[in-house]
């Protein structure tokens, strides 16, 4: 095996749909031309559409709607610039020393285990961010919600820590219900 670290995960380029739609309409290009070869080679029979439009289009002088259209293209081509050389954001979280990564739903999944651990918690809901874990727990009447709170924090940042950065965690605790 190699010692060589994987690379990080990303997310799929910005740049792809632009991409694959650029790429349909050369395809496109590439049969009407293909089409026309095939007519002077005398393997099809039909009209010329190539020849038409070019005449068409010889002869033309300027255009009211030239202006905006060229500058739309220039804004077009811009934004496009901009999107190819975007940066992709992360999609995973790394594991300190290892090489290992979290999605931020499993980053999600482990700080509502860890909430779940806590006595006197009945459900919890867990939400990962880039920087941030935000847990919701229920509890019954009669328990003391602020010990609650400060014990979910504390096991939540217990479970977290493996991770190369820990997030920060945020925590509610609301009472629902009586005690069975």
């Amino acid at each position: 095996m190699s010692d060589k670290p994987s690379k990080k995960p990303v997310a799929s380029p910005t740049a792809a749909i632009p991409a694959v739609l650029f790429a349909l309409v050369l395809i496109a290009a590439g049969v009407v031309l293909g089409r026309e070869a095939l007519l002077k080679l005398g393997a099809l029979d039909g009209s010329e559409w190539v020849g038409p439009a070019a005449a068409q289009l010889d002869g033309l002088t300027a255009q009211s709607w030239m202006l905006p259209g060229g500058i739309a293209a220039v804004v077009v081509g811009f934004i496009l610039v901009f999107v190819a050389v975007r940066p992709r954001r992360r999609t995973h979280r790394a594991l300190t020393g290892q090489d290992v990564w979290l999605r931020k739903g499993d980053v999600a999944a482990v700080a509502r285990a860890a909430a779940l651990d806590n006595a006197g918690v009945d459900s919890a809901t867990a939400k990962a961010g880039n920087k941030k874990v935000t847990v919701a727990a229920s509890t019954v009447t009669g328990t003391d919600t602020s010990a609650l709170k400060s014990s979910i924090v504390t096991s939540v940042d217990d479970a977290l820590r493996p991770l190369a950065s820990a997030p920060k965690v945020r925590t509610r605790v609301r009472t629902t219900g009586q005690a069975s």
